[in-house]
């Protein structure tokens, strides 16, 4: 196909506020991806928008399938929950997760 610029399971991105490692989550505007390596201040990096991927989780236990929200915040970090208001859109649970988990499973949108 002529007009296929990529197949879209990573974007590049500049770092601008503060350095990350691989495997961290990283929100860009509306979107959030994985850092696929980890970079400083003004480093470009290749963030995953695609795949299944271990999270931090936040509070409270996430149901298998439902929407995955980052909720940024200074006291836990970047972690997954379950509501949208204020939170950016990440993609799905891919395997239910108890409250007390620190981690979750989810799918990236595709």
């Amino acid at each position: 196909m002529r007009n296929l610029i990529e197949e879209g399971k990573t974007i590049d991105y500049t770092l601008t506020e503060e350095a990350v490692e691989s495997g961290e989550i990283v929100v860009v505007g509306d979107m959030a991806g994985v850092a696929v390596t980890g970079g400083k201040t003004g480093d470009t990096i290749a963030l995953a928008v695609e795949g299944v991927y271990e999270l931090p989780k936040g509070s409270g236990a996430l149901a298998q399938g439902v929407k995955a929200y980052v909720n940024v915040s200074e006291e836990t970090g970047k972690t997954i929950v379950g509501t949208d208001t204020g939170n950016t859109f990440i993609g799905y649970v891919w395997a239910a997760a108890a409250a007390g988990d620190a981690t979750v499973v989810v799918k990236l949108r595709s």
